[in-house]
């Protein structure tokens, strides 16, 4: 097993010190020579004040999690702990597609379920093509939602057509502006895009979408319930995920994490401290990229599924519906982007694209505008959670170097996915 470097050393038993010395101050904290270079690694963007504070939770087969907390909530502000709580924006999207699963298994949907069937308005659906539109060719089915195959698109695509029609329409869910002008309810927001046209025939083409937003409301409207309701009720509490939700409240807000945009190097704040949009509640609850939730929540949710659906002796999905959730739901003949097949709301790691991805094939996981990462490896029986707060995520590399350094943690030494991908 190759040594760290001299310097990696010297973090590691700097970072053991400090973890015995907030343990003693009554901070819940990992054994950080169990991942030294993980550790290093995010100790290292917290010194070079990269970014201000990250908390990383790692599980591994039937133990106890393991948290690791480096930094603060900002810069020069109080410590970050397992439950400070981070903007996820798109890890809110495994929630929202395991959630349609719940409902599916109490028999409250089906996937293969047209969509108008909750939401009328797409019953009709047309297809925008060569700068026209035609009649869709096929129905929106509801598994077409999480898995982004409905036809659908973002804003945030940028080279797509759909882009300027959806910022025009001011269909930016997960925005923490709370614009005033945005659909002020989950059905307003339904109504709004169902008079937009669609980029592709549903079930033909992956595209990364607002297709869990929309889902939102189908959940909504099946289980007779408000989106954040159903969510807290069937997920949240059975998992302790009490600090898991669209808005900081009063209760825990003081435990609200700072985002910061990086440009040219720079690193500034990008909200007014103490006056963050996340104290407030949204116009609507943004399936695909609205909650806010904690290291120790999201790790009870990884661990429920990686658990076949139970947690702490509660089961809370069967064991069919917590597999169907990392199973590939795609239609037939699409992949997702780099190979990847895909879930409810997740991406599952392929030999195709296991060695770019850095995990063995059968992997499971999102990511975050902001930075944050999780990821489920059955073949080791390892769960990570990586919380952090900068934007855009691209600015930094951490993700790559982040599962480079748990997998040369977890075997000793440079881990290689030849043998996985043969």
């Amino acid at each position: 097993m190759p040594h760290l470097s001299l310097s990696a050393n010297r973090r590691a038993v700097l970072l053991g010190l400090a973890g015995a010395t907030l343990a003693s101050r009554g901070h819940a904290q990992a054994p950080v020579r169990a991942w030294p270079r993980a550790s290093a690694l995010l100790a290292d963007h917290v010194s070079a004040r990269k970014v201000s504070g990250v908390s990383l939770a790692i599980r591994m087969g039937a133990a106890a999690p393991q948290f690791s907390n480096f930094g603060a909530l900002a810069f020069d502000a109080a410590p970050a702990d397992e439950h400070t709580l981070w903007r996820i924006f798109s890890m809110s999207k495994p929630i929202t597609g395991v959630a349609a699963l719940a409902l599916a298994e109490e028999g409250k949907l089906s996937l293969s379920q047209p969509v108008s069937d909750f939401v009328p308005e797409f019953a009709t659906l047309k297809v925008l093509e060569t700068g026209a539109t035609r009649p869709a060719r096929t129905p929106m089915l509801v598994f077409h939602l999480f898995t982004h195959t409905a036809g659908l698109g973002y804003a945030i695509n940028d080279a797509t057509p759909l882009a300027a029609l959806y910022a025009e329409a001011v269909l930016l869910p997960g925005d923490p502006t709370r614009r005033a002008n945005a659909p002020q309810s989950l059905d307003a927001f339904g109504a709004r895009l169902a008079t937009l046209p669609l980029g592709a025939d549903p079930g033909t083409r992956y595209e990364y979408s607002v297709g869990p937003d929309l889902l939102g409301l189908v959940i909504q409207r099946a289980s007779g319930m408000p989106f954040e309701a159903y969510l807290k009720a069937r997920l949240f509490d059975p998992l302790g995920m009490n600090d898991t939700g669209f808005r900081a409240n009063a209760q825990n807000a003081a435990r609200l994490s700072q985002n910061y945009v990086v440009r040219g190097g720079v690193v500034a704040p990008l909200e007014p401290v103490g006056r963050s949009p996340y104290l407030t509640a949204p116009a609507y609850p943004s399936g695909g990229g609205g909650l806010l939730s904690t290291a120790h929540d999201y790790d009870r949710f990884c661990a429920m599924l990686q658990n076949d659906g139970v947690l702490d002796g509660v089961r809370v999905l069967s064991r069919s519906t917590a597999r169907r959730a990392h199973s590939n739901l795609l239609p037939p003949g699409v992949l997702a982007d780099g190979g990847m097949k895909f879930g409810a709301g997740m991406g599952i790691v392929t030999r195709a694209s296991a060695v770019a991805r850095q995990e063995p094939p059968g992997a499971y996981g999102w990511a975050g505008a902001a930075g944050t990462l999780m990821w489920i490896d059955p073949v080791h029986r390892l769960s990570v959670v990586m919380m952090t707060q900068y934007m855009p995520s691209g600015a930094y590399p951490i993700w790559a170097e982040l599962k480079r350094a748990i997998y040369a943690d977890l075997s000793g030494h440079s881990f290689s996915l030849s043998a996985a991908t043969r």
